[in-house]
């Protein structure tokens, strides 16, 4: 073979374990590669368990009351009403401000929440506001609310 075929090969050969090495192909240090593979497996194994964990507790939850997180429709109408429904989201539904006022419907909603460690102080705060237009079809004074669950219900029957 000529000197300069073997230095042909010789560089090739260096590109491709270079290139091999930058993809993956193979690892100069096995040991480190196991070391690190197992250590991500650890890590994965942890998270796995504590999602594991957390989902117990939701069904957990879930089971002492189960009306809190049945899933219903926002808004229904039938012959008879109107229905509109608000999520509380595990609000308190005495936070909820109610009001009519020349054929709209106001709820409003303020939550603040304050909490007090050794090492921290927390401040939550959350706020919600919505109007609908009262149809032109609703005696007002019919209009009632009530707590469903973890929902806020508002019923507006319709004129007959």
């Amino acid at each position: 073979m000529s000197h300069k075929k073997l230095m042909l090969s010789l560089v090739a050969s260096l590109t491709l374990s270079a290139s091999m090495y930058a993809f993956g192909g193979f690892t100069l240090n096995l040991n480190d590669e196991l070391k690190h593979n197992h250590q991500l497996i650890k890590e994965y194994k942890d998270k796995v368990q504590l999602l594991e964990e957390r989902n117990k507790f939701l069904l957990a939850e879930k089971a002492k009351n189960p009306k809190l997180y049945e899933e219903k429709k926002l808004y229904e109408e039938s012959k008879e009403s109107y229905i509109y429904r608000i999520k509380l989201n595990g609000a308190e539904a005495n936070k909820v401000s109610f009001t009519i006022k020349d054929h709209f419907l106001s709820i409003e909603m303020n939550l603040k929440s304050e909490e007090k460690t050794n090492s921290s102080y927390y401040v939550s705060s959350r706020y919600f506001s919505e109007i609908y237009a009262i149809p032109k079809n609703v005696d007002e004074s019919k209009i009632k609310h009530e707590v469903d669950g973890d929902y806020f219900v508002i019923v507006m029957p319709k004129n007959k």
